[in-house]
């Protein structure tokens, strides 16, 4: 009953973003950015710190991102998680810049990492090739996780997937593999 309970909440959760979204698709209003930014850490738990919120999104208005954005370029995440003086939110950073534009960003989180880990491991036990041999470390290289989730989505035939359907299976799989999830 509780799956049935998280799913539901997941998928609401995920259309209040998407409308949200869709009222303030720019992110030149820094109080825009705010909304977006505390549901967004609230409904994926990026764990950005509550007194770190509002000079993240005041981070993101500065930018003038949106282009960045919609053309799908990957140090987007990188220009938003460096923001001196707070710790890098990476996932925070995959996370917005996903939701933004869900073909051209994967999210990062350690579930999607250890999924991706455990399956590369397996590969190589199996005397397989791996789809891609990379270390934990590397995938807190944008770029380096992205060419790993693609790699992933090649080795599988997944090509019919969006990046956010295979989120949602990293996320899961992950999850489960740290037994955070049933």
């Amino acid at each position: 009953m509780s799956e049935i309970r998280q799913c539901n909440l997941e998928e609401l959760g995920d259309k209040a973003l998407r409308e949200l979204l869709v009222r303030f698709p720019r992110n030149t209003d820094a109080s825009h950015v705010l909304v977006k930014a505390m549901v967004l850490n609230k409904l994926y738990s990026t764990r950005v710190l509550d007194n770190d919120v509002e000079r993240l999104a005041r981070h993101i208005t500065g930018l003038g991102i949106d282009r960045l954005l919609e053309q799908g370029a990957l140090d987007a995440v990188e220009r938003i998680y460096t923001c001196p003086p707070l710790k890098n939110y990476y996932s925070f950073a995959t996370n917005f810049c996903s939701w933004h534009n869900p073909n051209a960003y994967p999210i990062y989180d350690s579930y999607a990492a250890r999924c991706l880990w455990t399956y590369m491991k397996q590969e190589k036990a199996a005397n397989q090739e791996p789809f891609r041999a990379f270390t934990l470390d590397s995938l807190w290289y944008y770029d380096k996780f992205v060419a790993t989730v693609t790699a992933f989505r090649d080795r599988c035939g997944l090509d019919g997937l969006t990046f956010r359907q295979i989120d949602k299976f990293l996320w899961f799989t992950g999850g489960r593999i740290l037994g955070k999830l049933n």
